[in-house]
């Protein structure tokens, strides 16, 4: 009787303990697998952002393009090549009547490319002035020069630069800072256009 009693109560002291071991252990091993996802998604996200980024550049660059309806007036002939003209195109700003051949000049010169405000004010300025004329202008009018921040022009510009798709949100710090500095540089423009190509030949 008593190695009967020894029998049975021995077998189930023995599954208890290692059940619960193992069942802890298989659930704890999906949940370090679900730690890597979230780390994928984010460089996927990463990649995706940078795709819509450039696709949104692209698109802004398409919308810019000129059309029938931002042709530059008939009277209007850029670049401005002397003073003479400057001054004859700020009278024609300046004119009241002239207001929606104005809009057209201001859209057409929005069509301008550019990737940033620097560049996209850099290349209107081009397009107004040539390298002899801008240096005789600068942004205070000191040195007997044009004073550019007191000409309609500079309003002109900073309309055409909002009105670029890319650049609309631009400030008139922005703008302000770049045509500074494009006019400083205008002597420098002038000089190597001046100066002629090195000779390719040799002795």
């Amino acid at each position: 009787m008593r190695r009967v009693t020894q029998g049975t109560a021995g077998p189930p002291q023995l599954p208890p303990p290692p059940a619960p071991a193992l069942n802890m252990r298989r659930t704890e091993e999906p949940c370090s697998s679900l730690t890597y996802r979230p780390t994928w998604r984010g460089g996927r996200n990463t990649q995706q952002d940078q795709l819509v980024a450039r696709v949104n550049y692209l698109s802004s660059r398409l919308n810019s393009t000129p059309g029938p309806d931002v042709e530059m007036p008939d009277n209007i002939h850029f670049p401005l090549e002397h003073l003479e003209a400057v001054e004859a195109f700020e009278m024609f700003l300046k004119e009241p009547s002239n207001g929606p051949a104005r809009q057209r000049v201001i859209s057409s010169l929005a069509t301008i490319g550019g990737q940033d405000v620097k560049r996209v004010t850099w290349n209107i300025l081009g397009r107004l002035f040539t390298d002899e004329v801008s240096p005789q202008i600068n942004w205070k009018g000191v040195n007997n020069k044009k004073p550019f921040s007191r000409m309609a022009t500079k309003t002109l510009l900073f309309s055409a630069v909002r009105k670029n798709t890319v650049t609309r949100s631009a400030t008139d710090a922005e703008v302000t800072k770049h045509a500074i500095r494009w006019f400083n540089r205008a002597g420098d423009r002038a000089t190597r256009r001046r100066v002629p190509p090195p000779s390719t030949q040799t002795e």
